[in-house]
């Protein structure tokens, strides 16, 4: 195992507690934990509503499903309609588009932010582009008044990815509310914990409900109007009285009630990763200059207070390209970091739509990736933890220096 690997846990007593209450509680699946959960997540982010799933794949598939039927209102998209996403992207951001029937755009994206470059979404606009897809990339901001400008003037539905930025604000507003609905995920390796896990947010009530009934085989049981939907249909048993076509991605009290302790650590968790981030531009700094750790300008200087709400940026791991003149090329930066204990990854999936998956689906790309493509061709990341154990620190030190001798 490395010494420095991509992610560890971050449970305490707290979360084992919270976990053996749930088993000595006897009620497992979701239930009053997993609302207190959805609570307090919702207050944290500012939303209106929050709903959780069992991960942040779902909580993209919910939202994606959400806009193509409605169990009351005119659904926005319709199957064959367009979709912009970014060429640097996760899979299941993409593929449920694609599996519900939509057709996703590639667009190239911005190098400084990793998020979609809007002038080239321009460029890939078409009579049947109906929506953009947001992601905000490895806990950085991405453009997203511009976003909303940008989906306003075309007549656009705007969906975030926040999965990976939890605890990044623009302009004292948390990333996932500022379209019609955002997605977060509570994976292993990000910003908080459940093991598994997914929230969706929303302004929407009508929306929230629908999303209540997808993620529970499209029942009303979770409805704030399930009397209204009984009273209509007395012919069927209102406990299996379904109105949308569902799945079950319901998450289960204990994931909810190891999130409620994470949330509690988050501010104190955030300011962790941002001081290790600021230690690794200092390092690479010293020894690496050719090594640019992306983002590295949105970090606060030593010593600054900021309220939470002024974060722009959560570091959920530590992203880097190297510059032209490097004196290495990025494979064997990462068989240097990983020979000396350090694990590392691409950045995200590259360019998604180099992937063989792609060809199974009908998709479109805009005339040029090639900010994606250099990305894939020059980039790679390592982790950014909250909680370091002291060798693991000095073992990322130590690789680190190590590169001034190449």
């Amino acid at each position: 195992m490395a010494s420095y690997p991509l992610a560890t846990d971050t449970f305490s007593d707290d979360e084992i507690d919270a976990v053996r209450a749930v088993l000595a509680s006897r009620q497992l699946t979701m239930g009053v934990r997993v609302r207190e959960f959805e609570s307090a997540f919702a207050e944290w982010t500012g939303a209106a509503h929050a709903v959780m799933v069992n991960s942040g794949s779902s909580a993209n598939l919910l939202q994606v499903d959400a806009m193509l039927r409605r169990s009351s209102a005119e659904p926005p998209w319709r199957t064959g309609d367009e979709v912009l996403v970014p060429a640097l992207a996760w899979p299941t951001t993409v593929w449920p588009l694609a599996q519900l029937g939509l057709v996703p755009v590639f667009v190239d994206i911005d190098p400084h932010t990793l998020a979609i470059g809007l002038e080239n979404a321009e460029s890939a606009l078409s009579p049947k582009t109906k929506g953009l897809v947001l992601i905000h990339v490895l806990g950085r901001a991405g453009p997203i008044d511009e976003a909303v400008r940008f989906c306003d003037r075309h007549g656009l539905v705007l969906l975030e990815d926040a999965c990976e930025s939890l605890g990044a604000h623009v302009a004292r507003r948390h990333l996932g509310t500022f379209g019609v609905a955002g997605s977060f995920s509570c994976y292993f390796s990000h910003h908080i914990s459940t093991i598994e896990g997914g929230v969706i947010v929303t302004s929407d009530h009508a929306l929230e409900d629908d999303l209540r009934s997808l993620r529970a085989h499209g029942g009303i049981r979770d409805r704030s109007d399930r009397e209204a939907w009984a009273a209509r249909h007395p012919e069927i048993d209102e406990r299996f009285l379904f109105v949308l076509g569902g799945y079950n991605v319901r998450p289960t009290e204990i994931q909810a009630a190891i999130g409620t302790v994470q949330l509690r650590k988050l501010p104190h968790m955030l300011e962790q990763r941002e001081a290790l981030a600021r230690d690794v531009r200092g390092w690479i700094a010293r020894t690496a200059p050719w090594l640019h750790l992306i983002g590295a300008e949105c970090l606060p200087a030593v010593g600054e207070q900021r309220d939470r709400r002024d974060r722009g940026h959560s570091w959920m791991t530590l992203p880097f390209r190297l510059a032209p003149d490097a004196p290495i090329s990025r494979d064997d930066l990462r068989r240097h970091l990983e020979d000396r204990g350090v694990e590392t990854r691409p950045l995200i999936a590259g360019n998604l739509a180099r992937h063989p998956a792609v060809r199974l689906f009908p998709t479109r790309s805009a005339p040029s990736l090639r900010e994606a493509d250099e990305l894939l061709a020059h980039g790679l990341m390592i982790g950014c933890h909250p909680v370091l154990a002291p060798d693991s620190r000095d073992t990322l030190a130590r690789a680190l220096a190590s590169l001034q001798s190449l």
